[in-house]
């Protein structure tokens, strides 16, 4: 029973700071053979459920079911907690970011999502300090801030990953790792670790005899700081301390070589041959066995800082051994990373290749594998499709400028390339850059000279326009100066007829024809009003007035002669 042969001490404080109430939760088991220490954050606002405490209670419940190391079980057990999250919520979605160890008393083995902070602490130094999961430790890692910022900078609760999220939470699992007496095991939530600092948590840590030691010197840190009134509002802290007094030991320790070969002596003696060959082949077996266990070891440690290559050759190597040892277990975890790691290296080629839709294709096919893995290499294969959709955008805006370029529409081609170029400057992708610009300089060349030659055809259609107005003014012009000619000679020759009709009516008028006199004078009269000559048109009205006195006169004349023939004929005298 490896509990009662070793010594772990837990201790935990959990406290709501100048909250109204705390919503982190620690739970812990510590059974015959494993335990289980379990420290979560609740990152919603839900009044009702504590997040916190329904993924602490999930993870132990799934534990004490199945005790057990592995890292499937162990993602099998944070994938639990994160549907029963989902499944949980009424109004609220619940949220929360856990950090669990699992331990044999012997190794331990820690996996985490979010921001909650795990610490292996050994002879007053760090010796594994998880990563949060936020957009201010991705600031961090690309020193676009200083680590004396960090604890307070604003995106730090900006997390990208966590139980209870729309997606596949980015559940990091680390490997084995064998503790050692007076090793510390420090669990903090994000509301301890803002307000102690590393440094003041290590002087916390030094000559401690007890876990209640460091708890009450971090306490006395953060209500300091209360008192000072640093900082602003204090949020929930906890921070839970395993101090591991004693490792337990097997007692079945393995036989030294020395102690087989004295007891294999004798036996050689006695059995020859036989029983030599058994002892070179158990050594042979105990050292595939134990390259095989490096092999693995190797190549998760290979895979964790994402040296794939590294990775792939370990792996073949392994699943070589794990088949020739018949061990299937191994063989079948080998085979697994081999080909995540190999989907990964074709994919990266594709990359470097420039062939990226094909290589976008190999990482979501790796990114598949990965999530059967556990999720090993996931965040590397998403930086990866990240870059190449901001790869693929690039060329698809210079297709995109290409295909209004054929069609015609320059402005648009030139506005797609510079799209194009901007957005590869971003990426620092000098490739795709330089063929943005290429292509943007060459269409703009091309619109600069359409548009010279179309000023210059329509400035030849302007003076051609121009040009015909002048000749259709001129023929105007001279279609008007003739008409004006013409109707000049016209009124001359009116004139003269008028004249002429005037001249025969005086004629007759003395000739005493005074009626066609008269009608001569009123067709020259009516010319003369055409013409507008209207004082020689009045002229005539005397002449008119003579004609007509000449007509009243000799029918008067008539009259008398006419009245004397019938009195000479009425007279007797006459007859006779």
């Amino acid at each position: 029973m490896r509990r009662i042969n070793s010594e772990f001490q837990t201790r935990y404080m959990s406290e709501e700071g100048q909250k109204l109430s705390n919503r982190d939760y620690f739970g812990y088991v510590e059974m015959d053979d494993f335990a289980c220490y379990v420290l979560a954050d609740s990152l919603d606002g839900d009044l009702e459920a504590n997040s916190a405490r329904f993924a602490v209670e999930s993870l132990i419940r799934s534990f004490t079911e199945h005790p057990s190391m592995g890292k499937r079980n162990l993602l099998r057990f944070m994938q639990t907690a994160h549907k029963e999250l989902l499944k949980e919520h009424k109004g609220m979605r619940l949220k929360a970011s856990v950090n669990m160890i699992v331990t044999d008393y012997k190794k331990i083995r820690y996996c985490y999502v979010g921001n909650s902070r795990f610490y292996l602490i050994r002879n007053n130094r760090y010796l594994i300090q998880t990563a949060d999961q936020s957009l201010t430790q991705n600031m961090l890692r690309e020193e676009k801030i200083p680590l004396d910022q960090a604890a307070a900078h604003e995106e730090r609760n900006n997390l990208y990953s966590y139980l209870g999220e729309r997606g596949q939470p980015d559940i990091q699992i680390s490997p084995k790792i064998k503790v050692e007496d007076g090793d510390i095991l420090a669990q903090l939530t994000r509301g301890l670790w803002e307000r102690c600092s590393d440094e003041e948590l290590m002087n916390a840590v030094k000559d401690a005899k007890e876990p209640g030691d460091i708890l009450d010197r971090v306490e006395d840190v953060i209500l300091g700081q209360q008192e000072e009134k640093a900082w602003g509002s204090i949020d929930n802290y906890s921070l839970a301390v395993t101090l591991i007094q004693k490792v337990y030991q097997n007692p079945k320790k393995r036989l030294s070589l020395k102690q087989i070969l004295m007891i294999a002596i004798p036996v050689l003696l006695v059995a020859g041959g036989i029983s030599l060959g058994f002892y070179l082949r158990y050594r042979s077996v105990k050292n595939k066995e134990q390259n095989l266990s490096q092999h693995m070891d190797s190549g998760e440690t290979y895979l964790r800082y994402d040296n794939y290559k590294k990775a792939a050759e370990d792996y073949t190597e392994a699943k070589k051994l794990a088949n020739s040892l018949k061990k299937k277990k191994e063989l079948s975890e080998a085979d697994q990373y081999l080909k995540l790691s190999d989907q990964i290296l074709l994919a990266d080629e594709a990359m470097t290749a420039g062939e990226y839709k094909k290589a976008q294709e190999l990482y979501l096919g790796a990114r598949e594998l990965s999530v059967q893995a556990g999720n090993v290499g996931k965040k590397y294969i998403d930086q990866q499709l990240e870059q190449t959709r901001a790869y693929i955008d690039v060329y698809d805006l210079i297709r995109l400028g290409e295909e209004k370029e054929a069609y015609g529409d320059m402005e648009g081609a030139i506005a797609s390339y510079r799209q194009a170029r901007d957005k590869a400057a971003a990426l620092y992708y000098a490739a795709g850059k330089d063929e943005a610009l290429s292509k943007q300089a060459s269409a703009e060349q091309k619109a600069e000279t359409a548009d010279q030659k179309e000023k210059a055809v329509e400035a030849a259609a302007k003076k051609e326009a121009q040009e015909a107005q002048e000749k259709e003014a001129a023929a105007i012009k001279e279609s008007e100066e003739a008409q004006l000619e013409l109707e000049n000679q016209q009124k001359l020759n009116d004139q003269k007829n008028a004249i002429d009709l005037e001249n025969k009516g005086n004629e007759l008028l003395a000739d005493g024809q005074y009626e066609s006199a008269i009608t001569y004078y009123r067709t020259a009269q009516s010319i003369y009003t055409r013409l507008e000559l209207y004082e020689l048109a009045d002229g005539l009205n005397d002449k008119i007035r003579a004609a007509n006195a000449g007509i009243t006169a000799a029918r008067q004349k008539k009259g008398s002669e006419e009245a004397a023939l019938d009195q000479r004929q009425a007279e007797p005298g006459d007859h006779l």
